[in-house]
């Protein structure tokens, strides 16, 4: 989401790079642009102005250091701009109370509460906590359906009431298991509408007045732009709120949402949300987004990513593959999954300082690419997956056509895990390639023959 926001300040800054001065005039045009370049990622007017504003006030106090560039002294300024802007104090999650903490996640229908009730419980799971999740949207057909069968992919036990009619009939038996089974935090998910109306706000009104939440989060869809801000706002003015949550941010939209939330609503972000894997949730770090919207990357947060995806077992059987260099497309599975539940290839490549603004040239595989290369694996039997010299002309024919791709595709993933076992072993101890090192060899029963 954040591509088009980086783009456009980019550009905005790009024509000063380089530059050993900087005129009044140039200046000015400068901030011009970075306030259009706002705007047309449809961050607020106000906001906008007001980031400007304060930028001309910060570069006017400020002093180009030895070590900077009066260009680097003005992206400097624009880092620290962002992050008063997106900053404020850290909400703490799951809150402070007795236990069960409880965690009231409040919004629209097709914001992404219910998805967003997995990614929060897996995390804190991940935390050594014991969450439980809570199914009180009746109002939507199937959300506890999808809430059962979401908390059971992550592990995550669900309170369902069979037939009822009201939401304080699930809180009550939720809260009541809650303290049986020793669980905390209960995550509730509540009820929507595909807009903001008084019978919806009443009825979260009474939800909130029977759970007393502990924390409150408001889940916005950062797809929508400007009317994220005015559904926070709208929330805000009736329901108690202590954050908010933006979701869809692997989108396509302009991402003025996730500059203008806490500047025009009051609100802070709690956490951001990304695709639909359950792991593809990660707390709101102001210095850390700032950097990957000014294309600066954000090696923090990929390791965070890593680390939650790939457990400590399979990233030790890993590295002992390539040690020894017997890597097998077991190992090649495991990283590819790993890979898939981080996020996209652009979103990561985002992450890497440098590569934020390459990306665009830079050809990465896509979705379908990825799940190709998971079929190929997936279409051979256990030993071949372990013993990949194994494969012959036959058996990657048949693996293609279980597959449903060429048998050229086997061939280059073949010859890719081929190439990734040599440069493990080149880089376990010197070695040549294979007719180097024959050269090498002495002739049968002699010395080595001296060259002409």
């Amino acid at each position: 989401m954040l591509e088009s926001l980086s783009e456009r300040l980019s550009q905005a800054l790009r024509h000063i790079s380089g530059r050993g001065q900087i005129s009044r005039a140039e200046l000015d045009e400068t901030l011009r642009r970075v306030r259009v370049a706002l705007l047309e990622a449809d961050v607020h007017f106000l906001v906008a102005k007001e980031f400007t504003d304060g930028l001309r006030q910060r570069l006017a106090e400020a002093r180009v250091e030895d070590s900077l560039t009066p260009a680097q002294t003005v992206i400097k300024a624009v880092h620290a701009s962002l992050v008063d802007l997106l900053g404020g104090p850290p909400v703490s999650i799951p809150g402070a109370g007795p236990a069960p903490r409880r965690i009231l996640l409040l919004g629209l229908q097709g914001a992404g509460k219910t998805s967003l009730a997995q990614k929060l419980a897996l995390m804190l799971k991940e935390q050594g906590l014991r969450p439980l999740l809570a199914a009180a949207d009746l109002t939507r057909p199937a959300a506890v359906e999808q809430l059962a069968r979401l908390g059971e992919a992550v592990g995550v036990p669900v309170v369902v009431v069979p037939g009822a009619k009201e939401p304080l009939v699930v809180l009550r038996e939720a809260r009541a298991r809650a303290v049986r089974g020793g669980f905390d935090p209960l995550i509730v998910d509540s009820a929507g509408r595909t807009d903001v109306d008084e019978s919806l706000l009443d009825e979260l009104g009474e939800v909130a007045r029977a759970l007393e939440p502990t924390l409150s989060l408001l889940v916005a869809d950062a797809m929508t732009g400007q009317s994220a801000v005015d559904v926070a706002k709208a929330f805000s003015s009736r329901l108690h709120l202590d954050g908010v949550v933006l979701t869809k941010m692997d989108g396509d939209a302009r991402g003025g949402a996730a500059l203008s939330m806490r500047a025009a609503s009051g609100l802070p972000v709690a956490l951001l949300a990304g695709g639909e894997g359950p792991a593809q949730l990660e707390r709101f770090h102001p210095d850390r987004l700032a950097s990957r919207i000014l294309g600066m990357g954000d090696v923090l947060s990929l390791i965070e990513r890593a680390e939650r995806v790939a457990s400590q077992e399979e990233a030790q059987r890993t590295a002992q593959s390539l040690r020894k260099g017997t890597l097998t497309f077991d190992d090649l599975l495991t990283q590819i999954r790993a890979m898939r539940k981080m996020g996209s290839m652009e979103e990561l490549l985002a992450m890497i300082p440098g590569l934020g603004k390459l990306k665009g040239g830079v050809p990465t595989p896509d979705e379908r690419q990825i799940r190709q290369l998971e079929a190929v694996i997936l279409s051979m039997t256990a030993e071949e997956r372990a013993r990949p010299e194994l494969l012959n002309g036959a058996r990657k024919r048949r693996i293609a056509r279980g597959a449903g791709v060429e048998v050229a595709l086997v061939n280059r993933l073949s010859r890719q895990l081929e190439d990734m076992q040599r440069l493990a072993r080149w880089g376990r101890k010197p070695h040549l390639p294979a007719p180097l090192a024959a050269m090498r060899q002495p002739p049968a029963g002699g010395r080595p023959r001296k060259r002409p």
